[in-house]
Parts: C-alpha cells; sequence; structure tokens
C-alpha cells in the first residue's frame, strides 16, 4: 500500500521552491540598494514580490507532498510523483547499494529526515530521493534490506565496529589547512563588481571614489593579499560546516560516514563499491606531514568532493594503520615506491618552466617592470617537486601510484579494481626511451605516472595483464 511522506514535507518542499526563486528577488533588492541612490519603491515591490513568492511556493509544497506517494514492498522500492505529469521510479531491493540520511535545518525542526537511495550506476544524488522520514520508517526500510541476510549472521555476536571520530583539535587543524582557494575565483568577481559599483557614478560614468584604489605595487599586493586572507576564511569556514562531527564506523561489509554542521548527513557504503582511496597532501597539509583520505566509489564520481572524503584529516603515518583498521581491502603503504629515471626531471620541469616564462614575460611588458621575471624560476621547481613526488609500486596485485600536481596524491587500490590502464608515448619520449602508464579506477580517479623508463612501462603493462 503507498503511502504519503511525512507533512514535514511540505515545509521542506516549500523552502525548495522558494530558494529557487530567491535569486531574482535578491537581484531586485540589491540594485535597488546598490545601485545609486536607495529606490524604496523598488525596495517595497521586492517585499511584496517575496511575500507573494513565499505564499506560491507554500502551495506548490503542499501540491508536492500531496501528489507523492511512495511504498516498500514487493521486494522493491516506489516512488511516484506528479498529478498531470506523472513519474514512477522503481527499484529492487537487491539494487539498492546505499541509503543516504540527511537532516537539514528544516528537518531537524520537525524531526524528520531526508533519504536518498542509490543503486550502483546512480550519479549526483540518489535514484529515489524521499524528502521527509521519520526514524520509525527508516529503521523499517533498512530492517527490509537486510532481510536477505543469513539468519545466523543475524543472530551472532560481533566485535564492536570499528569507528574514528574526528576531534575538534583536527577539525581546527582541517579548516586552516584546507587550501581551497577556488573560492577566491567567486570573491575575485564578487570584489570586481562591487568595485565597480562603487568606484563609477552611475550617471557620469566617471569614477568617484579614485582615492580607494591602491596606489603602486605595495598597495595591489595588500589589496590581492586581503582578498586570499578573505579566500582562506571562506574555505576554512567552508571545511567547519562539512565536516563537523564528521566519523566512519564500519559495519559488516559496509561504512557509514556521519558528516555537517547545518546539513547532518549520514552515508552508507559498501565496501565492495569503493574502488580506490586517494590520499591527498595539500601543500600545507605535507608541510605538517597530514593528508585526508577520498575514495572512488562507483556511482558517486559527481558527487562533491566532501562526500568522497573518507577521512578529513591523518597524520601521514597513520593512513596505513587508519585503513588497516576500516577498510582493510584497500590497505597499503604509502612509501617505498619506484621512481622515474633521473634522465626523466627534464622532461618534469621544462614545460612547466616554458609557461611560467611566458607568463612572466607577458606581465613584464604589460606593466613596464622587470620584478615580473622573478616568478620564471617557480616553473622548474614545480616540475623538480612533481618529478619527486612520482612513484609507483605493484606488489600482490596491490598497486600505488603517487603524482603530483598543486597537492601531492598517492592511489592505492587493487590492480584488479581497474576500469582501464593506458599505455602511452610521444614522439619525444620515444627519443629518449621514456613512456606513461595510466589507470582509471572510475571518472573521478585516474593515476598517471609520467615518464617511465620505456622498458619499465611496458614490463608494469604487462604485470597488470587483462582486466
Amino acid at each position: 500500500m503507498a503511502s504519503r511522506l511525512h507533512p514535514a514535507a511540505i515545509a521542506v518542499y516549500a523552502v525548495d521552491a522558494l530558494r529557487q526563486g530567491a535569486f531574482p528577488l535578491l537581484v531586485i533588492l540589491g540594485v535597488s540598494v546598490l545601485g545609486g541612490d536607495f529606490d524604496a519603491d523598488a525596495a517595497i515591490r521586492a517585499g511584496m514580490f517575496a511575500l507573494l513568492g513565499t505564499a506560491i511556493a507554500a502551495l506548490a509544497g503542499g501540491f508536492r507532498w500531496a501528489t507523492t506517494t511512495y511504498s516498500f514492498a514487493g521486494e522493491t522500492i516506489r516512488l511516484r510523483t506528479g498529478a498531470l505529469s506523472v513519474k514512477e521510479v522503481e527499484i529492487p531491493f537487491a539494487r539498492v547499494q546505499a541509503v543516504d540520511v540527511e537532516q537539514g535545518p528544516i528537518q531537524r525542526v520537525f524531526g524528520v529526515y531526508k533519504v536518498e537511495i542509490q543503486t550502483g550506476g546512480g550519479g549526483s544524488g540518489g535514484e529515489i530521493e524521499l524528502g521527509a522520514l521519520d526514524e520509525r520508517e527508516i529503521e523499517g526500510l533498512n530492517r527490509l534490506l537486510r532481510r536477505g541476510a543469513p539468519e545466523a549472521a543475524l543472530g551472532e555476536e560481533h566485535p564492536p565496529a570499528p569507528e574514528r571520530r574526528l576531534s575538534g583539535r583536527e577539525l581546527a587543524v582541517a579548516a586552516v589547512t584546507s587550501g581551497q582557494l577556488g573560492v577566491l575565483l567567486p570573491v575575485a568577481a564578487g570584489v570586481a563588481q562591487m568595485s565597480q559599483q562603487l568606484f563609477e557614478d552611475p550617471l557620469e560614468g566617471e569614477r568617484t571614489l579614485i582615492g580607494a584604489l591602491p596606489e603602486g605595487t605595495l598597495g595591489w599586493i595588500v589589496l590581492v593579499a586581503g582578498i586570499v586572507v578573505l579566500a582562506w576564511l571562506l574555505a576554512a569556514l567552508g571545511t567547519v560546516v562539512g565536516f563537523g562531527g564528521f566519523a566512519v564506523r564500519r559495519e559488516g561489509d559496509e561504512l557509514r560516514i556521519r558528516r555537517g554542521v547545518l546539513q547532518r548527513r549520514q552515508a552508507t557504503l559498501r565496501v565492495v563499491r569503493v574502488r580506490a582511496v586517494r590520499v591527498v597532501e595539500s601543500p600545507p597539509r605535507q608541510l605538517l606531514g597530514l593528508a585526508s583520505l577520498r575514495v572512488e566509489v562507483i556511482g558517486h564520481a559527481k558527487e562533491q568532493a566532501a562526500a568522497q572524503t573518507l577521512f578529513p584529516l591523518l597524520r601521514r603515518e597513520q593512513v596505513e594503520p587508519f585503513l588497516r583498521e576500516l577498510l582493510p581491502e584497500l590497505a597499503d603503504a604509502l612509501d617505498g615506491l619506484a621512481a622515474p629515471p633521473p634522465r626523466a626531471l627534464r622532461r618534469y620541469a621544462l614545460p612547466p618552466l616554458v609557461g611560467t616564462i611566458a607568463i612572466a614575460g607577458a606581465a613584464a611588458l604589460a606593466i613596464g617592470r622587470l620584478w615580473p621575471l622573478a616568478i620564471a624560476p617557480l616553473g622548474a621547481i614545480y616540475g623538480a617537486l612533481a618529478y619527486r613526488a612520482a612513484g609507483w609500486r605493484l606488489e600482490r596485485g596491490r598497486l600505488a601510484v603517487r603524482s603530483r600536481r598543486l597537492a601531492r596524491s598517492t592511489v592505492l587500490a587493487p590492480a584488479a579494481g581497474r576500469e582501464s590502464h593506458d599505455l602511452a608515448q610521444t614522439l619525444l619520449q620515444r627519443r629518449a626511451r621514456l613512456a606513461d602508464v595510466a589507470f582509471a579506477f572510475g571518472k573521478g580517479t585516474v593515476a598517471r605516472i609520467r615518464h617511465l623508463d620505456a622498458d619499465v612501462a611496458r614490463g608494469l603493462w604487462a604485470a597488470i595483464g587483462p582486466r
């Protein structure tokens, strides 16, 4: 018999609808406040639109709740949505790979949870999403999914499940060393847009606050440093919000991962879906001997990086013991890797050196000063670091490949779990008797070792053998 979601789903769906329509209202309000003189009429209209939008969102949430039903019967999970345009999704219990539970601020108010049911072929999010279920319904679903387990195994006493929690101190260190400078782009774009509004008269097209702009090289350095600090603070805040309360627990053939402050999420990963572990050491963390662990999971290639995190922060020497306790199927040592031959060093260093010379030369010509040329050697330094980081090992069917982009990354995986492996050799590499070998463990994890001795590369290729 089909059931409806908890009535709290009305509020959940209403907030989702309101969030989707909030951006145009914010633009109207922002233009009225920042676009020159304050326009009271525009602000009032924006407020009226906001009230109207809230009412419409509430109606949309109620309609969506009334036209959504689900059932856990006949060895399948069914979801039906819509009235005029009806959509039905059905997943057999045997195909369910994970049941992820999330509790956002709205769900927390009503004591319910959002449930995402995933299969092996899923992408970002679940194939079935139930916006509001209570604990009793979730436990009932879990009982149905476990029903195929042997009775002896169900009644057998097991040792305590291993669990690892992220302490407050570790969370603080993870936030400080997060290094997610990708937020620089939106920050810089926002600063540029605000500067245009602030420094330009909308009527006369002339700059009105020229004195606020930095003067000279030192002023611009201070401005850039301020943007970097702001980006770093935003990255640290995002780490705290995303990984607060992080804990990972091994229960039988499943990993249960909890994380989040505002959005409390519990993800369930079946170990058989995990194809590889990636040990990531950003430059700040490498200096401190720290690393984060991520996993390549079937069906999770499009998930956010946080959803692929096995543990946010560990000391490097703790990585192998951590994996042997919680994920022994992929545990391996990080050191003892074979390096590319010494003659490959210039292959690593020359391309980035040419790139930084070109960038430095263009910058020097643009500003008419020579100091940008000082950054030219950085390319060679980066190439040398990439050469020093590169390494590989294949022992007892376990593959370890280390490389560097900005962060140093080591992929640990059973060779049999790869999706494909490639051997590539350019014309210049052929002359130097070098070659590249790459192993794909999914769309998100490709382990590549560059500029190996050609004979070694072919030997590695042969040792891997057919998939």
